[in-house]
């Protein structure tokens, strides 16, 4: 830790997060997703079951003027429409169901029962259809009532041109989650990375911290600690989700999902170095900003365009599903404000070469590297020579 770089980054590191307002910000959002998830997983478990879910205590009785039932189902009655109404009138049926003649034509079937209150969510009408469901399954062969219902499961085998098998999704799952990591850097830690030198120079701390040491290992420092509370911050919002995922990992969808994952080690690699070469050319950008003006506000008017610019790529995002990308599309990956965020959406759909890739990766990591080295050589100037212009009118008598 002798290194002055490490020094600067230690500090900045240990400050924030000695602040409540730190953790407060960062575990906002992870607390409000888990009493969402709370809230739900209490109030909304309970499922609309389509069998029959009465008990012994519930008497249930079924006119069947349309005559599709068997004549030794349960709950049957003899009794036409208005005698059933009576009876649940009276409370000798909890539930009554009307099958019209005319049901095939109409679909419409009628329920009649006691309702207390709204009744919101009454879902025993649902009871009949359980019924007429194992009635007509009764009726017909097995492979009958697995076509019907449709309850079995396809295999999607996706096949590429050359007749190789091809898991798109699978593929795509990895490089969008970093997608989604990096473009969480921009929008929770963004202002952070301006910021970074913005309030020394506002408070005329810079050039006395300039004394100390250079510019160069302030900036870098800065932006190595700017880096790792950005991760924490990343990491405290990524876990509860993780987790999430975790706890349902039975339903069908998350496992579609986590089933079709393919592990590429060399496209991770590349793709986590990616990352890396994208979050320090954001951040040597947004510090290059707070270098050049000499106020917070200025600096957020000044950052608002290259942000906008980073993330144009999303508003095209439809051009990048193509399979063969377009002049937009290519422009918007060598562009080198908007390279990484189009570089990561064409590596997740799969329509990026390895030399398209390589390319992109050197460009951003040049860009990276000129951002930052600007941003070195307009603090080291500005914070020294940063004075108020004042404008003053003489008046020459003639």
């Amino acid at each position: 830790m002798n290194s002055p770089i490490l020094k600067v980054a230690k500090f900045e590191v240990v400050r924030q997060l000695k602040k409540p307002s730190f953790w407060a910000s960062i575990l906002l959002m992870p607390l409000l997703i888990g009493f969402i998830y709370f809230i739900s997983f209490t109030f909304g478990s309970e499922e609309v079951n389509t069998n029959p879910t009465i008990d012994e205590n519930t008497t249930l009785a079924i006119t069947d003027d349309a005559g599709i039932l068997a004549a030794n189902t349960p709950y049957v009655i003899n009794g036409n429409k208005e005698y059933g109404i009576e009876h649940v009138k009276s409370g000798e049926f909890d539930l009554y169901f009307y099958i019209p003649s005319d049901f095939v034509e109409s679909k419409k079937a009628e329920f009649y029962h006691v309702s207390e209150g709204l009744d919101l969510f009454n879902f025993d009408a649902n009871i009949l259809k359980g019924i007429l469901a194992q009635n007509a399954a009764a009726r017909v062969d097995a492979v009958d009532v697995i076509s019907l219902t449709g309850n079995f499961e396809i295999v999607d085998n996706k096949l590429t041109i050359n007749g190789e098998d091809e898991n798109a999704l699978g593929k795509a799952v990895i490089p969008i989650s970093i997608l989604v990591v990096f473009f969480m850097f921009i929008t929770l830690f963004g202002n952070r990375f301006l910021m970074a030198t913005v309030e020394e120079k506002e408070n005329r701390v810079s050039e006395m911290i300039l004394t100390a040491v250079t510019a160069k290992h302030l900036i870098i420092g800065k932006i190595i600690a700017m880096m790792t509370l950005g991760a924490v911050q990343v990491v405290t919002f990524v876990v509860p989700v993780l987790a999430l995922v975790f706890l349902n990992r039975d339903n069908q969808f998350i496992s579609m999902i986590l089933d079709s994952i393919v592990i590429d080690p060399v496209a991770i690699t590349m793709n986590i170095i990616l990352f890396i070469a994208a979050v320090l050319f954001f951040a040597g950008t947004c510090t290059f900003v707070g270098s050049l003006v000499s106020t917070a506000r200025d600096a957020s008017s000044f950052i608002g365009p290259a942000i906008i610019a980073i993330v144009f790529p999303l508003y095209f995002m439809q051009l990048f599903f193509a399979s063969e990308p377009n002049a937009i599309v290519y422009f918007l990956t060598y562009f080198p404000l908007s390279a990484p965020i189009a570089l990561m959406m064409r590596s997740g759909f799969g329509t990026l070469g390895g030399v398209e890739f390589t390319i992109g990766l050197i460009e951003v990591s040049i860009m990276a590297a000129i951002m930052i080295r600007l941003a070195i050589k307009t603090f080291q100037k500005n914070a020294i020579n940063f004075e108020t212009v004042k404008l003053r009118l003489r008046l020459h008598k003639k």
